[in-house]
């Protein structure tokens, strides 16, 4: 509730918007993949770049997990063994899945 009544008075303090309220706030984007899987792990054309994206709305919950895939995903090209132990499948989250 503070970060939005520093944003309203910051919008206030640099334009000439009168901003005393907000209907409604959302703290972040929602993406999601075409599947609707999060997508983790390095990009098949470009290795050097991790992809984390496709969170739903998810993505403070379930960001230390994926932090942690992502790691080794990019490390050893597998999910972590408690992540693994879960159900979670690499080649499902992997972004060259939607490579046809």
């Amino acid at each position: 509730m503070l970060d939005i009544a520093t944003a309203l008075d910051r919008v206030r303090e640099t334009t000439t918007l009168d901003a005393r309220s907000v209907s409604t706030s959302w703290a972040g984007l929602r993406t999601f993949a075409p599947d609707r899987v999060v997508v983790l792990g390095p990009d098949p054309l470009e290795p050097s770049f991790a992809w984390c994206a496709g969170q739903g709305g998810f993505g403070i919950q379930s960001c230390p997990a994926a932090a942690r895939s992502i790691v080794s995903l990019v490390d050893r090209g597998v999910l972590p063994d408690d992540v693994a132990a879960l159900g979670g499948d690499a080649a499902a989250v992997r972004p060259d899945r939607f490579r046809a």
